[in-house]
């Protein structure tokens, strides 16, 4: 049976992503894909119970979260991880703690008290620029992270250049099998 790869989209994209459309270009059938679509009134709880079932049976899916959508995807790592069951956890631009916002348009007020803080990821493969104007991404460079995988890229938020990264995510996914 392939293995899953689900992704979780950022603020304002849907499941046409332009980081899922990369993914699926570059591993074509190696993964069954699958995503999870919020928008900004979306009960995200009862999305990640819906995500969380279907990956019930599923062993070590991938999950992708991109920006908000990381810190949702984190969230379903952590749900699973609580149940003995492993995933592989990568994340671009990631929003982490929406402490370190620093976009000058408002975040919608309905998502804030949905997301978690995670001040110390693990376990997982990051992608962030210091160049970030959504987000300060700074500090995960410089603290020390628990198994974590950090890709400094030369981009922006949105990691217009996330293609060249598809390697180091099919690499990072191989050493986690």
């Amino acid at each position: 049976m392939k293995p899953t790869l689900l992704y979780i989209h950022g603020l304002g994209s849907d499941q046409h992503s332009r980081k899922f459309i990369n993914l699926k270009d570059y591993f074509k059938d190696q993964f069954n894909y699958d995503f999870v679509e919020w928008k900004n009134d979306s009960i995200i709880s009862e999305l990640l119970d819906q995500a969380e079932l279907k990956l019930e049976d599923i062993e070590n899916p991938v999950l992708v979260g991109d920006s908000t959508g990381a810190n949702f995807a984190y969230q379903l790592r952590e749900r699973r991880s609580q149940k003995g069951k492993n995933s592989i956890l990568i994340l671009s631009s990631p929003l982490l703690n929406i402490d370190e916002r620093i976009a000058d348009f408002e975040f919608p007020e309905t998502l804030i008290p949905q997301l978690q803080k995670f001040d110390d990821p693990e376990n997982a493969l990051i992608i962030a620029t210091k160049k970030d104007a959504i987000l300060n991404q700074n500090w995960l460079f410089k603290k020390p992270l628990n198994n974590v995988k950090l890709i400094e890229v030369d981009d922006n938020h949105r990691l217009e250049k996330f293609h060249e990264n598809l390697s180091d995510i099919e690499l990072y996914i191989i050493s986690k099998k």
